[in-house]
């Protein structure tokens, strides 16, 4: 039987200045179920990023952009004798499009089974079933048992299926839930012979900073923290559970002998929990003289780390690592559920700094309730780190994003509405130019003061990380004529030149060019 995984193109704002073109590692960690099953399952990928990742198109239904392959040349792609297709739903803001292009298929293929997955269509199944009668299924939470159960049972006796949503006549349906995955390690690993990481490897394309061929790679799955504007729990859970050290580093080996692999993003949310076990892994990497570049730019609670986890971290060559505070302010902290303390984050980013360790992060304004004087705090934070050292300091605002409590929260007082307006205001959170979609949810600031201090932050944030350091400009040009970048300033700067075609045929060779003559 022929199944096929399909991930559609980024879809970001008109000027985006990057979409953060990753490798589709849950549909990979799908087709390497499937492999590993030995039934007879053919399964092909569709990455629709990955197949062009310089293509530029327009969505003028919805003013935004998409990067990679439209939805005809995909359909073009897809097997006709194909039984079943998965498609990969993560994110909110791309609902609108995912939708279009669902009912596309399921116009050009009526008798195949649709199957859907992924964070955001966990969080709103049957709001997505009723606004798309294209999908036959939604899989609810961790996908790869019970895509692997769907597929072995050609679509009959689904009632039997856990952690399935479906709707029967108008009657919505959820079967029982799943239960968690918790020995990790029997997960196969993600077979990218179906879904090629090539394109992003020859590419440099990467979530987060680093040089030449980064390879995606998880070494854990759910969270055990309960931040109120946070949806991956609902996606894996608030229990935390850890790969055994010994296999993960088989598959860095692994990795290396295949793809010839330069650094490892480590995807997870939540990488650096468990003192012992980071401590652990940063001695078998030492162990296996594994020697090549990492980084986790995914925003993990990395404050817990101590002077001695920062220094082994730092001797296996971690590169970038990000810091989640979200706030300055104590009492915002609090009305999030962010139960950290901003003072032991100062002192683990000044280890990481003093360890060579590029360090950035994450702040958020505007959550509701917060006041402008929390907001004030925020940003004083924020310069306070460029002055120790950060070099990436995003500010983004606050967005209310389906299966968080901020979230349920909202949409009971009525401050949400569910429809295609609501999703597009989700496309704003990283989008630096002031949109009509732009959404203030708080009840003290509005969306153009919000946003005029959000650009203020970071235009002072990031002058004084490079005008206080005067190699980094120096690097940052460096970057966009090499296969490397330090920070995701660099990275997104780079993938938004290597889009352009005046910058990737005339003004970057010619630079080279005249840099090799002098070399020589």
């Amino acid at each position: 039987m022929i199944v096929t995984l399909i991930r559609f193109a980024l879809i970001a704002p008109i000027g985006d200045a990057g979409t953060e073109p990753t490798p589709p590692i849950g549909l990979a960690y799908l087709a390497g179920m499937c492999k590993d099953a030995g039934v007879d399952i053919d399964v092909k990928g569709i990455d629709a990023a990955g197949r062009n990742l310089n293509k530029i198109f327009k969505i003028p239904k919805y003013n935004l952009r998409g990067n990679g392959l439209e939805i005809d040349e995909i359909i073009k792609l897809i097997d006709p004798r194909t039984k079943i297709i998965g498609i990969s739903s993560m994110f909110s803001h791309e609902w609108p499009y995912v939708r279009d292009c669902i009912e596309v298929i399921k116009k050009n293929f009526p008798n195949v089974k649709i199957v859907v997955g992924g964070e955001h269509i966990t969080a709103l199944p049957e709001y997505c079933l009723r606004d798309c009668k294209a999908i036959d299924y939604i899989s609810l939470g961790e996908g790869e048992e019970t895509w692997l159960e769907l597929i072995k049972k050609k679509g009959n006796n689904i009632d039997t299926i856990a952690g399935l949503a479906y709707l029967k006549g108008n009657e919505f349906i959820q079967t029982d839930p799943r239960k968690r995955i918790k020995h990790i390690d029997n997960i196969p690993w993600p077979d990218w012979n179906t879904l090629p990481i090539e394109p992003y490897l020859d590419n440099a394309v990467s979530f987060g900073p680093g040089s030449g061929r980064n390879m995606p790679i998880l070494a854990s799955r759910g969270c055990p923290y309960e931040c109120t504007f946070c949806s991956n729990p609902l996606m894996f859970g608030r229990r935390y559970f850890v790969r055994e050290i010994d296999d993960l580093i088989k598959q860095i080996k692994y990795y290396i002998e295949k793809y010839k692999i330069t650094g490892l993003q480590f995807y997870d949310l939540t990488a650096i929990v468990k003192k012992k076990w980071v401590l652990a892994f940063c001695e078998a990497l030492k162990e296996n003289n594994i020697k090549i570049e990492w980084s986790l730019p995914s925003g993990t609670r990395s404050e817990a780390l101590d002077f001695e986890v920062i220094q082994a971290l730092a001797s296996v060559n971690l590169k970038y690592l990000v810091y989640a505070p979200e706030s300055g302010s104590v009492k915002t902290l609090e009305l999030i559920k962010k139960k950290i303390k901003i003072p032991a984050v100062e002192k683990s980013i000044k280890y990481a700094v003093s360890q060579g360790i590029v360090v950035r992060t994450n702040l958020i304004i505007g959550f509701p309730g917060e006041t402008r004087l929390q907001l004030y705090r925020t940003l004083y934070q924020q310069i306070k780190f460029a002055f120790m050292g950060v070099e990436d300091a995003p500010t983004y605002y606050f967005n209310a994003y389906p299966g968080t409590e901020l979230f349920d929260q909202l949409l009971r007082e009525k401050k949400i509405k569910l429809d295609d307006n609501y999703f597009h205001s989700l496309a704003t959170l990283s989008h630096y130019n002031l949109t009509p979609t732009n959404v203030s949810y708080n009840e003290y600031m509005g969306r153009y003061e919000l946003y005029f201090y959000r650009m203020a932050g970071m235009i002072l944030a990031y002058s004084i990380s490079y005008l206080f350091r005067p190699k980094r400009i120096l690097r940052t040009i460096k970057s966009i004529f090499r296969d490397d970048s330090s920070t995701v300033v660099e990275q997104r700067f780079k993938d938004y030149l290597r889009k352009s075609n005046l910058f990737t045929r005339y003004i970057k060779p010619f630079v080279l060019k005249i840099v090799s003559r002098k070399s020589a």
